[in-house]
């Protein structure tokens, strides 16, 4: 298995076939770091190692004895796993996988190499856990979700396969593969449940999603704007040059890109077009600002180690500690949030676009693009479905990493509300994208009785698939 994941290299990995195998060093360091937390823990038996031989959360004090491990563990997951709501999407739920066997691998954990090599089997034969979408505070990591996972692992939780969508306990599944649940020993359990990889899977496919988006908006926008009838004078890059924030100016050589092949010299005779259509590398170059960010966190994050307690080495002498708090997942619900935002902007202006082209005072075009309003409502009601997205992007784009409750008796009193974060900011995200796709049926449909306005190359590639595509039937009135 690589060293290093990048995210799209992480959502390919889970969206297709492609077989998980550790390393014959990668087994070596489990192997080595297992069995020096068993002689950590032979040696200083009376020592109390949280999650090992102790209570969590509050319960840290209470002593678990040394015949009980065992039903601890099971313990320790079934007590856990209590999620609430639907299942979480297939892929999501693979990414989690994913993610707490790139954790697992380092070595850093106690877990045993068999229960890491089971984990891999289950995704590389695509039996999948059914793990409910509500419950993470996203800290202590993801415990709930990754509950649900190890809860399947054991022979006790429920899953679906890629070769059957009904829902099965997983026991069964193993069955019917020659595999057999998996038998944890002292910490494993503690190890299965801390991490971040339900709000790293999430945020994995936020930006892997988001990059298609933005290049998906751009051509919108531009297609909306030749169609208008406007200049593309705002997009020079003398002006970029003024005030070059990253995003913005890769947002106006792409759109002169897009619109050179035919009309670059374009000039309306407008003294000042519209936000909607000047401001276009502003605002869109905001969402690739936060898509920047969102990528440099989500690398790392795949590729680092979240767990607690972690084993290290100093001087080839094994060291358990106890305190790390790298479950945590405030830096992935701030990125998040963040995305929500810059979504909510980027879903905002393509409905104002949308509404100048199906406003016939401001377009020039036929009411709604109906070639006989009033027997046909043309694309009317399309703008009220972007409407009420964009309505309720802003009522979700309300930061969840700015609120905290207070759990475990106050053992656990700051945690980042990550995972609500990056599930609703993917709400956001597909919102968006049904938003930006109206303006693409717009665009498309707009273009028909405006032939002189003439489209570059990539526009009407663009506009020859949706056509292509049925979306559009331009023989009818709507």
């Amino acid at each position: 298995m690589q060293d290093e994941m990048s995210y799209t290299e992480f959502v390919t990995l889970c969206q297709g076939r492609e077989k998980l195998e550790l390393t014959e060093e990668e087994k070596d360091v489990i192997t080595r770091s297992r069995r020096a937390f068993e002689g950590v823990l032979k040696a200083d038996p009376e020592k109390p190692y949280y999650g090992v031989n102790t209570g969590v959360g509050a319960l840290l004090n209470k002593r678990i004895p040394a015949h009980s491990m065992g039903e601890f563990q099971e313990n320790l997951i079934a007590s856990h796993a209590c999620g609430i709501g639907p299942s979480l999407d297939r892929e999501i739920v693979r990414g989690m996988m994913l993610h707490m066997i790139l954790n697992l691998k380092k070595g850093y954990s106690v877990i045993s190499l068999s229960t890491v090599e089971i984990l891999i089997e289950m995704f590389n034969r695509q039996i999948t856990p059914q793990v409910p979408e509500k419950g993470s505070l996203g800290a202590s990591g993801d415990l709930i979700p990754q509950a649900h996972i190890a809860l399947a692992l054991i022979g006790k939780g429920k899953v679906t396969c890629a070769n059957n969508n009904t829902v099965m306990d997983s026991k069964s599944a193993f069955r019917d593969c020659g595999l057999q649940p998996v038998r944890l020993e002292a910490g494993e359990a503690i190890a299965l449940l801390n991490g971040t990889s339900l709000m790293t899977s999430f945020l994995a496919f936020l930006v892997f999603h988001g990059d298609n988006l933005i290049e998906a908006a751009d051509v919108a926008a531009a297609a909306t704007t030749t169609i208008l009838g406007c200049d593309i004078q705002s997009y020079e890059d003398e002006i970029q040059s003024l005030r070059p924030h990253p995003g913005q100016s890769i947002t106006a050589l792409r759109l002169r890109n897009i619109l050179k092949a035919k009309n670059g010299d374009r000039e309306s005779g407008a003294l000042q077009g519209a936000y909607s259509l000047r401001c276009i590398p502003q605002v869109h170059g905001t969402f690739r600002e936060a898509l920047f960010k969102a990528r440099d966190t989500v690398n790392v994050e795949i590729n680092s180690f979240g767990g607690n307690p972690l084993i290290l080495f100093k001087d080839g002498r094994p060291r358990l500690l106890q305190g790390s708090g790298n479950f945590h997942g405030q830096i992935l619900a701030h990125t998040a949030d963040s995305l929500s935002i810059a979504l909510c902007s980027l879903a905002g202006i393509s409905e104002r676009r949308i509404e100048r082209l199906l406003n016939d005072k401001l377009s020039g075009l036929p009411p709604f693009l109906a070639k006989e309003g009033g027997l046909n409502t043309g694309l009317m009601i399309a703008q009220y479905a972007a409407a009420a997205l964009v309505s309720e992007n802003k009522t979700l784009s309300h930061p969840a990493s700015v609120d905290s409750i207070p759990v475990s008796a106050g053992q656990e009193d700051f945690v980042s509300m990550g995972a609500w974060a990056v599930r609703k900011a993917w709400e956001i995200l597909k919102n968006t994208e049904y938003v930006i796709a109206i303006e693409h049926l717009c665009a498309s449909q707009a273009s028909e009785p405006k032939e002189d306005r003439m489209l570059s190359e990539e526009i009407e590639r663009t506009y020859q698939r949706i056509r292509k595509g049925g979306f559009l039937d331009n023989e009818t009135d709507s």
